[in-house]
């Protein structure tokens, strides 16, 4: 059965042609990708047919509870136990389907539910049957759900309370009410401090200028939102009034208005985090016994210094005396010239692996003070695995830019004895690095 139709009556007559066969396969048996999350959808929005649909695909009666994997379960208690709330009868339950009528009525709505019957009116042999239908399924829910719940362990059933809570509030308002509505249902299991919190959730979403002006005010006290939290909460105690504040807080964590305010603080906090650990990142300092490579890089002091010789071959800024190891207006407006022109947002601020990119790409564009760098990274294993053919690869392609750079006349008096000072260091470097069983490797910054 790969089709489900939502009327009312055609759903009568294919629940009542397949509804054994469809109790006795799993959801992923009976239903397309799509149509199962089609139920899904129209059974969070209150369908009863898709809630009834998905609670027997998703717990067949002759499913054994001990074989089914975790995810299987959660989800079985999730999907029984919103259409078991759903279908026990309620006055609040009247009232909505009486609502429901109404809009029917009114504005040409084809949805339609059977409780809550007004005065003098009455139903045809259709309804009346499919009616009765309804409530041996629903007795047939009920003793499924109890035969669940009975077979299912604490810990599953704590987790599928928690992901059910987690969905509806990542809904917003409209999901709160949901699971405030859920939470006073017996078969959801929910705590006392639990239910107050969500009811105080929902009231608290519902009061934001994000709905203010879309919805109006509640015609009746059912829908008297900071009443029916304060009613609830007022039967707490003082330690369970705590408790429930902290599940409220819990709850509203995905208000759209908290997430953006905390996106701000979390980027700011990034944003000096990055700073700072790219102004005062130190290469490690030599240790005694060490090669020559490290003593002759003792001196060099920061990634900054190296970051600004890769921003200045890139062509992200120009120096007048050459790079200063100063993380200051010049380099961050470069950095930020770089973001920006690559797309993003122009931060002024890199973070180290963001540096270590930088770098590779001045190096291969053939910057030899870049290459040099790149070789000390896999020398050393500096944002890199360490690894000697790379560095030795690295190193030989920074002595060829080296000398091509210094035979030229077009370099600037600061950048022709700043080359002139890394060549010494490049020497260095290559006597220590290159051995004749070191083979180069020049597929560099992968």
């Amino acid at each position: 059965m790969k089709r489900i139709a939502f009327g009312a009556l055609a759903a009568f007559g294919a629940m009542l042609g397949t509804a054994t066969a469809g109790e006795e396969r799993a959801c992923a048996a009976q239903y397309a990708l799509e149509d199962h999350l089609l139920l899904e959808w129209a059974a969070l929005g209150g369908d009863p047919h898709a809630q009834m649909s998905i609670s027997q695909c998703a717990y067949p009666m002759n499913a054994d509870v001990e074989e089914m994997t975790p995810a299987e379960r959660t989800y079985a208690i999730r999907w029984t136990t919103i259409a078991l709330c759903e279908s026990q009868p309620s006055a609040a339950h009247d009232r909505r389907d009486a609502r429901l009528r109404k809009l029917k009525e009114d504005a040409s709505i084809s949805f339609r539910r059977f409780g809550g019957l007004a005065k003098n009116e009455k139903l045809n042999w259709r309804e009346r049957d499919f009616l009765e239908y309804r409530k041996e399924q629903n007795a047939l829910l009920a003793e499924r759900h109890q035969r669940l719940v009975a077979s299912a362990s604490a810990i599953d059933l704590a987790k599928a309370r928690g992901e059910l809570a987690e969905q509806l509030s990542r809904m917003g308002p409209t999901g709160l009410l949901k699971l405030a509505e859920l939470t006073s249902c017996e078969a959801f299991g929910a705590s006392p401090e639990f239910e107050a919190a969500a009811w105080s959730a929902a009231s608290e979403s519902w009061r934001g200028s994000d709905v203010a002006g879309v919805y109006a005010a509640a015609d009746s006290e059912d829908y008297d939102l900071p009443k029916i939290a304060m009613e609830k909460t007022k039967k707490l105690s003082g330690a369970d009034r705590r408790v429930a504040a902290l599940e409220k807080e819990r709850l509203l964590r995905t208000d759209p208005r908290r997430i953006a305010a905390l996106e701000q603080k979390v980027s700011r906090l990034e944003e000096e985090t990055s700073l700072e650990q790219l102004a005062n990142f130190s290469l490690p300092a030599p240790r005694d016994g060490t090669g020559i490579a490290e003593a002759a890089f003792a001196n060099e002091p920061s990634l900054t210094l190296a970051l600004q010789f890769a921003l200045e071959s890139l062509g992200y800024v120009s120096f007048v005396n050459g790079p200063d190891n100063d993380y200051g207006p010049t380099t961050r407006e470069a950095v930020a010239r770089m973001r920006a022109r690559e797309g993003g947002a122009p931060s002024p601020t890199l973070t180290n692996a963001e540096a270590r990119e930088t770098i590779c790409r001045a190096a291969l564009k053939s910057d030899p003070v870049s290459l040099y760098h790149v070789a000390l990274m896999y020398r050393n294993g500096w944002g890199f695995p360490a690894n000697a053919e790379k560095a030795v690869g690295a190193l030989t392609q920074s002595e060829t830019a080296m000398i091509a750079s210094l035979g030229g006349d077009n370099l600037p008096a600061w950048k022709r004895e700043a080359y002139k000072s890394y060549a010494k260091k490049i020497r260095s470097l290559a006597h220590e690095l290159k051995t004749p069983d070191t083979a180069p490797d020049k597929a560099i910054c992968k």
